[in-house]
């Protein structure tokens, strides 16, 4: 969560403070360096949460457009944009799932070679991404077939 405070030096008002309070000023004064120091604090909250909403409202456009773009794609009379994104999907699972076994392979040629040492993030997004196809083409099927 982005913190506004932090952003602009989180700790300004303490330092103000801080500040002030090495110097010998009136109590008076010192009271309404205190409201100000408040005042501003309470107005920072109001601008983080507005901050927050316009974030939330950007996210979701974000996501709405990004939605709109993959329908299109999918109801394009072209093969390719209707292809693109499974094929890719399915090059990346081959590409990782092959990768132990070139190793394995190449153990018998003039050449051995190491498999290439990929995070296990890599994985994790691998199956995230052929969940998520997978159920949404099975949403899909399913969709067709109660029309």
């Amino acid at each position: 969560m982005i913190n506004l405070g932090t952003i602009l030096g989180g700790n300004v008002g303490q330092l103000f403070k801080d500040v002030v309070g090495a110097f010998k000023i009136d109590p008076t004064k010192k009271a309404e360096f205190q409201a100000a120091i408040d005042e501003n604090a309470a107005l920072l909250a109001v601008k983080e949460l507005e901050l927050q909403s316009k974030i939330q409202d950007a996210v979701s456009t974000e996501v709405s457009a990004s939605a709109d773009i993959i329908k299109a794609e999918a109801n394009s009379q072209s093969w390719l944009p209707r292809n693109v994104r499974p094929l890719l999907l399915l090059l990346w699972g081959c590409i990782i799932t092959f990768n132990p076994l070139v190793a394995i392979i190449s153990q018998f040629t003039k050449a051995p070679m190491q498999p290439i040492t990929l995070d296990p993030w890599i994985y994790k997004l691998t199956a995230i991404g052929f969940t998520g196809y997978v159920a949404f083409r099975s949403w899909e099927k399913v969709k067709a077939k109660d029309t």
